[in-house]
């Protein structure tokens, strides 16, 4: 993406919603400063992320509340009946299984739609404040941060929710709205500091994104030049479901068990809400894995005595051990963290200087000490920047300042089109054979392959095949496929392979041609971006296309 593209937006916001906080940081074009928000209606604790929520009426779809609002008022009794919808971004998140639909008929689409609208109208009208009068809504560049693990149609969803929510119009320039990876955001933050943990030319650093849902690595290598340092992707990036937010069921599945002879008197809603959130804001950012904890109990209806030495309930004081936190709680979750790294760092053949830990999760206490352990031998830093909480929407911010920072990115997947190829006799199968408009025998759905899993691509670098054509003047369709298998497919309907999209390429005039005629094409590809674009070029005319995901 050309740097004048960013000359007709002054303003830079930079948005990471995240699975159970998000935040906002912006920036003024011409001194690329970063500021984030971080302060929200009715906040009830001191940090500078706003809850990932929405409040809805019983069986309605028009949504009422967002953030801390919506957390409060469930918590009133006229608000019994309404519904809190909360981590449903872990809905996109499409390696994890199917997902049960969402209450009131609700689309993830509609639901992201709905607080991004009320989330955005809220911080434009602080940062414009900030601003002054002289700038307005449409000055206003967008970049948006996505989990690396998200597919390409996992990451069409937010651009659409995005659209549906207001921030940006079908008029606008793609470029108004830019996706970028939430480790990349947070390697953006971390160049920053390279100076000061002496990461230089030629060195490489990891990224651990650990947020509420979702955990994202990626290693990048620093590259000083000319005109600047550059950073390039060296491993694929992978992810998992494995943040926070699963230290918080775990710790309610132990709750609940230790509660669960109480069946005459047990604890209310509202005694589990107050539970839970002991642990969320007090006990889990502080846990070390030595310490016991000790959770003062709320009131409980009909129980005077709070004292059950069998649970280690001692006058309304339950205690647990660091031993059985570790266990029954955190060690689960964090082993999946270690084998994240693990294979990033197979994938580097243990050549790395340094591990950022970044995110909400990733500020924690015990995962930091299980890191050093398991990897501080082989790693000669293992570090959280500064208010790591903020790496990835900071360093989002930065992206849109300048967005040529990463000059290359790794793939993760294969990628091709739907191609005619020569036939093969007794390698392709019989029932793909067909005679082309010449009279030669070809092999239909053959997977014409771009990108290959491991490739590093250069962020401009553009890849490019021919192609033949006998529809003029109608537009070529021409399906996008991706592939996770981990051998190349042959044909696009050879298991793991999907169709994420269609690239819709118009066909120009062309003086002479008539309707059937053949005509040569070049199908362009750039897979450098977070994003995937694509261009044609029939008979000297370049034409550009967008992909349409598939749903």
């Amino acid at each position: 993406m050309p740097g004048s593209e960013n000359q007709s937006y002054p303003i830079i916001m930079a948005i990471d919603w995240g699975t159970t906080y998000s935040s906002m940081a912006y920036a003024y074009q011409q001194d690329g400063e970063v500021h984030e928000i971080s302060t929200w209606p009715k906040q009830s604790h001191n940090y500078p992320k706003v809850p990932t929520c929405n409040l809805y009426g019983p069986d309605s779809k028009e949504i009422l509340e967002w953030g801390y609002p919506a957390k409060i008022a469930m918590t009133k009794p006229p608000y019994k009946n309404h519904v809190l919808l909360s981590k449903y971004k872990l809905h996109l998140d499409e390696s994890s299984g199917p997902h049960p639909p969402l209450p009131n008929g609700l689309t993830v689409v509609d639901a992201i739609a709905d607080y991004l609208r009320l989330f955005h109208a809220h911080v434009v009208q602080t940062a414009l404040r900030g601003f002054g009068s002289a700038f307005e809504q449409h000055h206003i560049q967008y970049c948006l941060s996505v989990p690396a693990m998200w597919t390409d149609h996992a990451k069409a969803v937010m651009r659409q929710a995005a659209l549906q929510a207001g921030m940006i119009t079908p008029m606008d320039p793609p470029h108004r709205l830019l996706l970028i990876s939430e480790p990349e955001a947070a390697a953006l933050y971390c160049e920053k500091k390279c100076d000061q943990f002496s990461i230089g030319h030629g060195q490489r650093f990891m990224i651990c994104d650990a947020g509420g849902g979702t955990v994202d690595l990626i290693v990048f290598e620093v590259a000083s030049g000319p005109r600047g340092r550059t950073l390039r992707e060296v491993t694929r990036g992978s992810g998992h479901s494995c943040g926070s937010i699963f230290l918080d069921e775990r710790m309610e599945v132990l709750l609940r068990r230790k509660f669960s002879k109480w069946q005459d008197k047990g604890l209310t809603p509202a005694n589990w809400t107050q539970l839970m959130d002991t642990f969320i804001h007090q006990v889990k950012p502080l846990f070390d894995g030595i310490d016991d904890q000790y959770i003062t109990m709320p009131a409980v209806p009909g129980r005077a005595d709070l004292t059950d030495y069998d649970i280690g309930l001692e006058d309304g004081v339950l205690t647990i051990t660091a031993e059985e936190m570790r266990r029954e709680v955190f060690d689960p979750v964090v082993d999946d963290v270690l084998r994240l790294i693990q294979h990033q760092l197979q994938q580097t053949n243990f050549n790395c200087h340094a591990i950022f830990m970044v995110g909400g999760f990733g500020s924690s206490g015990y995962l930091n000490t299980r890191v050093r352990a398991e990897f501080g031998s082989r790693v000669g830093l293992i570090a959280m920047p500064p208010r790591a909480e903020l790496a990835v929407v900071r360093g989002a911010a930065l992206a849109g300042i300048s967005p040529r920072v990463v000059a290359a990115r790794v793939a993760r997947r294969f990628y091709g089109v739907d191609s005619l190829m020569s036939f093969e006799f007794g390698v392709d199968m019989p029932h793909k054979q067909v005679r082309d408009n010449e009279g030669h025998m070809r092999a239909r759905d053959r997977f014409s392959v771009y990108v290959v899993p491991g490739q590093q691509i250069g962020i401009d670098e553009c890849i490019t095949k021919r192609y033949v054509t006998y529809q003029y003047p109608n537009p070529i369709n021409s399906p996008l496929y991706a592939c996770s298998a981990m051998t190349l497919p042959r044909y696009v309907d050879s298991p793991l392979v999907e169709k994420i999209g269609d690239f819709l390429i118009p066909l120009p005039f062309i003086p002479g041609a008539v309707a059937g005629q053949k005509i040569v094409f070049e199908l362009r590809m750039y897979f450098g971006a977070t994003e995937i674009r694509a261009e044609a070029e029939v008979n000297g005319v370049v034409v550009s296309t967008r992909c349409h995901f598939a749903g």
